[in-house]
């Protein structure tokens, strides 16, 4: 900085009078300084306006005053009570249909309440976790358990937004917080009796396996994970829809190039956006390290992602 200084004042004697000399060099070093801390924001935001590359969680904003957010009203739909998110809010899904949006929601609901009816007790005062909970697209249609048998209803994600978004437009009674991507959550020892998710391991590149161990340790001995990947199917899934741009951008050439997959596992990206595939068979060896594997069953309507139904011995 005193180089910088130094060689203002210089140019500066050569058209100034001494008594300018001072105050245009220091205002001509704030402006470069200042040209200088904006781009280098700038460069920053674009890095990490997601998430920093390596772990953390996306925020509301990235400015240093924080207001609440200016949702854009949610919709209302007629006999149905909890409002659906505008389009901006579905965090991807059904962003043109509001009806839709609710039918695959409710569908899914269905599929988790299967497979629980099938591999445990359905009793009273249950909590039941969605692990990566979004703006609350699936865990709205626990409602009824909540009003009928007393469940406790919990939801957690890395964007702080989709969180916001329940805590304005939904009921107390839905309680949500914004976690990280590092494997710990608010919750106390065997203190949840089910944990489902949809579209996060699928995404989990690092640490995947530390945070199987976060969810059985807040898992009650005999309770459920119920958690979707990408196998197989997906691999073909991708492979068909290659010429996407969405696949494009997200997934390796060389993978893409491939119709049937060939690796044990894949790996792609970083945490801002990675994409996790295992085959059946790995999956449920590396898997079963951890809990008891109940069964790997093959993507139902409307997905190509498989679930992983496992009991915490």
């Amino acid at each position: 900085m005193n180089m910088q200084m130094s060689r203002l004042r210089t140019r500066a004697r050569d058209f100034l009078g001494v008594g300018d000399v001072r105050a245009h060099c220091e205002a001509s070093l704030q402006a470069t300084l200042d040209a200088s801390a904006e781009n280098t924001l700038q460069r920053v935001r674009a890095e990490y306006t997601v998430m920093p590359r390596f772990q953390f969680h996306q925020p509301l904003d990235y400015h240093k005053t924080t207001y609440p957010v200016a949702f854009e009203p949610p919709v209302m739909i007629p006999g149905v009570e909890l409002p659906v998110p505008s389009p901006d809010d579905r965090m991807g899904y059904c962003p043109q249909d509001a009806g839709e949006y609710l039918e695959w929601g409710a569908l899914d609901h269905g599929i988790i309440m299967e497979h629980i009816r099938k591999h445990a007790s359905v009793g009273r005062s249950c909590t039941i976790l969605d692990f990566g909970c979004s703006s609350g697209r699936v865990l709205r249609h626990f409602d009824a358990e909540r009003a009928q048998l007393d469940w406790r209803l919990w939801g957690v994600d890395i964007q702080a937004r989709p969180i916001e978004w329940i805590r304005y437009h939904f009921p107390q009674h839905f309680r949500v917080a914004a976690c990280t991507t590092m494997p710990h959550l608010p919750f106390a020892d065997a203190s949840v009796d089910f944990i489902y998710g949809i579209s996060v391991f699928t995404h989990i590149k690092y640490l995947w396996d530390t945070w199987l161990l976060e969810l059985k340790r807040i898992l009650k001995p005999g309770g459920l994970l119920l958690q979707t990947i990408h196998a197989e199917a997906a691999w073909a899934f991708y492979h068909q829809n290659r010429a996407e741009e969405w696949v494009k951008s997200t997934l390796p050439a060389e993978m893409l190039a491939k119709p049937a997959m060939d690796v044990d596992y894949l790996y792609h990206g970083d945490a801002t956006v990675s994409q996790v595939f295992w085959k059946e068979a790995v999956a449920r060896s590396f898997w079963g390290r951890y809990f008891q594997v109940l069964e790997v069953t093959a993507p139902p309507a409307r997905s190509f992602q498989n679930w992983m139904i496992c009991r915490h011995e």
